[in-house]
């Protein structure tokens, strides 16, 4: 097939609906409105939010899930668009889990104000991909779930350039706009698990502490930590694993996350695994239930950070959703 500028498409070459798999679900998407403020202009709104969501066709009973993206990233992680052909979601969805994907603020199809949200960081470029696909060293050698090239013109690699984009510099005002979004999602949705990566983990940690009636659990893939770290111009976690304190009772007592069943999960290649541990270690002595989820140790080999959209995905999130069907075991679920 030849387009009328002579471009010729690869012989055999097929649309991606052809190879999807055919399903029947149920599927919509909405927005969460941001904060109501008011200037000498008017009404406006600080921090608004994206969200899709699919459930099965058939309620199975299983847990609703809400995944929330890390970094400088958006929630087409979750969608397999980088990576592996299916992304958790479409695996959740094919187990029977209702999933919710949010934009944190100022991410994706959520707006960026700088005026009102601050600067970000620059977008990263194919230098920066280092961080998730390593190219060279150690690292890279052990990094064997990421299969396909790694280099500038190569399909896998510039689509995970493509969907990344900067943080915001103003560390604590977007940890609180995830988490006041987040908690608005829960208020929709009833009681859910939370499942976040990285940097979006710090939304999760606050969700549960402002709203523990409507975080059944988390799962924090490889999150932002140590506690305590410096960020440089981004700031430090100053609440352990948060820039924003969390709630506290009487006489600083323990927060709202004693008792919430936690699993922190670590991939072989990302070099994450002395901070996850530390972070595993901030929330037990919080009270937290945290089991701690390295995927070496249970078969599942060579993931980096990443590790939701590499091609061993279904493993690792087969021992995620075991995880997830224990912990939830007698809880609300929709």
């Amino acid at each position: 097939m030849t387009a009328a500028d002579g471009v010729e498409r690869a012989a055999g070459a097929r649309a991606p609906h052809e190879d999807a798999v055919p399903a029947h679900r149920r599927r919509g998407a909405f927005w969460l409105p941001g904060d109501l403020r008011e200037d000498e202009r008017g009404p406006w709104q600080l921090g608004p939010a994206w969200v899709q969501w699919e459930a099965p066709a058939e309620p199975a009973g299983r847990p609703t899930l809400v995944l929330v993206h890390g970094g400088g990233s958006q929630s087409t992680d979750w969608l397999g668009t980088t990576g592996a052909d299916a992304g958790w979601a479409e695996l959740a969805v094919r187990d029977g889990h209702p999933v919710y994907l949010l934009d944190r603020p100022g991410h994706g199809r959520s707006p960026w104000d700088p005026a009102r949200l601050g600067l970000r960081t620059p977008f990263p470029d194919h230098a920066g991909l280092d961080f998730l696909v390593p190219r060279d060293g150690e690292r890279a050698a052990a990094h064997t779930a990421w299969p396909w090239a790694r280099t500038a013109g190569t399909p896998h690699a510039d689509a995970q350039v493509a969907s990344s984009s900067g943080l915001l510099l103003d560390m604590a005002l977007g940890q609180d706009l995830d988490a006041r979004r987040l908690v608005d999602l829960l208020l929709r949705t009833g009681p859910a698990v939370v499942v976040a990566a990285s940097a979006g983990a710090p939304a999760a940690w606050l969700a549960a502490d402002r709203a523990p009636g409507l975080v059944t659990a988390v799962v924090a893939l490889e999150p932002l930590g140590p506690p305590y770290l410096e960020l440089g111009p981004l700031g430090r976690l100053s609440d352990g694993l948060t820039a924003v304190p969390l709630a506290r009772s009487a006489a600083g007592g323990p927060t709202r996350l004693a008792g919430l069943p936690v699993c922190v999960v670590t991939g072989e290649a990302s070099g994450r695994l002395a901070a996850d541990r530390a972070t595993v270690a901030h929330l037990r002595d919080g009270g937290a239930r945290v089991d701690h989820l390295e995927l070496a140790a249970h078969g599942v080999r060579g993931n980096g950070h990443g590790l939701a959209a590499e091609a061993n995905n279904a493993e690792s999130w087969a021992l995620v959703a075991e995880w997830i069907g224990t912990a939830t075991a007698g809880s609300p679920s929709t």
